[in-house]
């Protein structure tokens, strides 16, 4: 698993390295793939070494649409347009990633009343967000606000596996990996909308997103 990490690692440099160069932006979104595919490799590997098929694979048509979704959103990066048909369709790529990690994650831990409280505070964040001068989501305004709702209810769940399934190495890395999740869609608000985004955005976005997709691997290993 070491050597797997650090090739995963190894590939998130490269891809960073040909995040801005101009003469990289054909293979550029080969190259975010290319990472992704990683974090999948990372989960199966995880759950070979603990037999833990059954949630492997309620979990890894999330892996795949997030995959895609990544590839998606970085032809649109390529384009240098947040308003395209590829943003659009890797939004509802992820968004659907969110929804089969939730049901995935339903197996630990039921459905409750309490799952949705979060994600209505995180649209009601989203809201305020783009009600910011600096901030021009425009026609991705009400995809936007939808899909916070289901970034919400993963880490919703995270935490209520934590409080009710029980304090497990596992279910601590499901819950830091869906507040990266969350924390990652949060800052491309920024990146992506923001009149003046900082230089670092792009890193934050980046390294928080990937270490979420690691960790949601590494919570089938046998710890």
């Amino acid at each position: 698993m070491a050597a797997l990490l650090i090739f995963y690692v190894l590939l998130f440099i490269i891809m960073y390295r040909t995040y801005k160069p101009a003469k990289y932006r054909k293979v550029f979104p080969w190259i975010k793939l290319a990472t992704s595919l990683c974090f999948i490799l990372i989960a199966l590997y995880s759950a070979f070494l603990s037999r833990q098929y059954p949630m492997f694979f309620r979990m890894i048509p999330a892996f795949v649409l997030a995959a895609l979704g990544d590839w998606l959103l970085g032809v649109a990066h390529t384009k240098n347009d947040s308003f395209s048909k590829e943003f659009l369709t890797g939004t509802c790529s992820f968004l659907m990633a969110h929804v089969v990690f939730y049901a995935a994650l339903t197996s630990i831990d039921r459905v409750r009343a309490v799952d949705f409280i979060i994600p209505l505070a995180v649209m009601g964040l989203v809201f305020l967000t783009s009600r910011s001068r600096n901030v021009r989501l425009g026609k991705m305004k009400i995809p936007g606000i939808i899909y916070s709702f289901f970034v919400g209810l993963l880490f919703s769940k995270g935490i209520l596996i934590v409080i009710y399934a029980g304090v497990s190495t596992s279910n601590i890395l499901i819950l830091i990996g869906s507040a990266l999740f969350l924390i990652s869609d949060y800052i491309l608000i920024f990146l992506n909308f923001h009149v003046a985004p900082p230089k670092w955005l792009a890193f934050a976005n980046l390294s928080t997103y990937y270490a979420a997709m690691a960790l949601l691997g590494l919570s089938l290993y046998p710890f």
